[in-house]
């Protein structure tokens, strides 16, 4: 299993996580309208090395956007989310070990569809920066 599978089964995994979204959690791409939803994108990975090949852990720093019509819910559903992803674990063989939280913020966007009683346009987002030590390919 990838890490990006991993990361994602984690928090589908979690009902505080994944039923607020209806499991709308995907790499970089949202549907438009559909909200409260959650994207993930990678900052970086670096892939280090010794002398007899890459090292089998390695960090990689996720950047985690947590969407929602409602500031509160957006904060929300943030917290959740680190309540999920910040404890080691092991998803089908790739360890986790704890999560460093690099940096929380918010966010705000605008978007043409309207959606869950809110009026066109208005779209909260809280942005999670979570650096992973993790052994996945």
């Amino acid at each position: 299993m990838t890490f990006e599978t991993a990361l994602v089964r984690r928090l589908l995994d979690a009902a505080t996580v994944a039923e607020p979204t209806s499991g709308r959690i995907d790499w970089m791409r949202r549907p438009n309208g559909s909200l409260p939803a959650i994207t993930l994108q990678t900052v970086s990975d670096p892939r280090p090395q010794h002398f007899k090949g890459f090292q089998s852990t390695r960090p990689t720093r996720v950047q985690i956007d947590v969407w929602a019509a409602r500031p509160g819910d957006a904060v929300q559903l943030r917290n959740q989310v680190i309540a999920t992803l910040a404890p080691a674990d092991v998803v089908e063989g790739v360890g986790f070990q704890r999560a460093m939280i690099a940096d929380v913020r918010p966010g705000f966007e605008t978007d043409e569809a309207a959606s869950e009683g809110q009026p066109a346009g208005e779209i909260y987002r809280e942005i999670i920066d979570i650096i992973f030590t993790h052994n996945a390919n």
